[in-house]
């Protein structure tokens, strides 16, 4: 699968753009603050439906104008697939697929499949949980639209439960019949949002430490670890909201719950987050994601789409140069960098064995260059 050509009108800083790229490789370089990022954007936009930055749609339009468009031909098994994304304020949001809408996101998300790394990623290791269990929804919303249903239902019961809470506890009042509604909704798709990360963290653990070993050059112990908030029957879920529920209606909100899992990447027994240098904490990044790309590629039988923004920096050679072994080999397929240093791109381009198109950035401007 990959990116044929890419229409962008009015989105972020592009007015109006049409590119076409290589199966392999495609480098843009420039320097910062020239729309090198939401070129990428706009590829993960296409394929997850939204930002990768979760920014709201009225925020990806051209300063001044009232809609934007964003369409690819993508092609997938020899066959050639339109998408087609357009937005026009105030909240007007369409998906088209070979001119028919796309309903139901679910069911399209995956079809697809993309990982994005960018400087932003370091949230994944420095700041709390939700960053963690984005990283496990983004991999398994992509492969079971059973999950992607599961978790958009516990996300509507816990606003429902935590609005009620708040209602209880201004009010004073109780409301025992519609709670418990609730707790009983939630505890049974926690089992089910669990049991799909237990067994995502289980498969993607071996192929992380493997990739760590590969960028650090194996002088370095690592491995992954789900860090549920709670586990067990449906039952047990039950009785946790249940033991909560004073703390809950005092802080008007649900205390505990799959919404506060996590995971924690550990270095040689000590978490990542406590002890890593840049390099370790950059290492684990970089180790995640293509793990995270490794397990998609085997589960959707699709080598996706990999988006790398700005990767190299500060980022020692030996770790670069183990970086760019890894992404050249067959197990991965197009791939989009963008880097502010052109030189830099020289010099690695030659050492590539997939085919590559580079181009230069200026204000949403773009210029092939060899």
């Amino acid at each position: 699968m990959f990116l044929e050509n890419l229409q962008l009108i009015q989105f972020k800083n592009y007015e109006k753009l049409e590119v076409s790229f290589s199966e392999g490789i495609n480098i843009f370089t420039g320097n910062n603050g020239q729309c090198k990022t939401n070129l990428l954007d706009a590829i993960y936009l296409l394929c997850m439906t939204k930002s990768y930055f979760q920014y709201s749609e009225k925020n990806l339009i051209l300063f001044d104008h009232d809609f934007f468009r964003v369409k690819g031909i993508f092609v997938k098994n020899g066959s050639r697939i339109t998408i087609d994304c357009k937005y026009r304020l105030p909240n007007n949001k369409s998906f088209q697929k070979d001119d028919k809408e796309i309903r139901k996101y679910a069911d399209y998300i995956g079809s697809l499949p993309v990982v994005m790394i960018t400087p932003a990623d370091i949230q994944l290791i420095e700041e709390g949980s939700e960053e963690r269990r984005r990283f496990l929804d983004v991999s398994l919303c992509q492969v079971d639209p059973f999950y992607t249903e599961s978790l958009t239902k516990y996300n509507k019961f816990l606003k429902h439960r935590n609005s009620l809470l708040k209602s209880m506890n201004q009010q004073q009042s109780s409301e025992n019949n519609l709670l418990d509604i609730y707790d009983q909704e939630m505890a049974r798709l926690s089992v089910i949002i669990t049991e799909y990360r237990q067994r995502f963290v289980s498969e993607i653990t071996g192929l992380y430490e493997n990739l760590y070993s590969e960028l650090s050059g194996g002088v370095e112990k690592v491995t992954m670890m789900y860090r549920p908030d709670t586990s067990g029957t449906q039952e047990d879920f039950i009785n946790m909201f249940r033991q909560n529920l004073r703390k809950d209606i005092l802080l008007e909100r649900t205390t505990h719950g799959v919404h506060r899992d996590d995971v924690e990447f550990v270095l040689d027994t000590m978490p990542v987050r406590k002890i890593g240098s840049q390099g370790q904490i950059k290492s684990t990044i970089f180790a995640a994601k293509l793990s995270q790309y490794q397990w998609l590629r085997h589960a959707t039988h699709t080598k996706p789409i990999l988006l790398l923004d700005d990767i190299f920096d500060k980022l020692d050679h030996d770790r670069v140069t183990n970086l760019m072994k890894i992404i050249d080999s067959d197990i991965y397929g197009q791939i989009f960098i963008t880097d502010t240093y052109r030189e830099r791109v020289r010099s690695i381009l030659p050492a590539l064995r997939k085919p590559s198109l580079s181009f230069s950035i200026q204000q949403g401007r773009l210029n092939h260059y060899e």
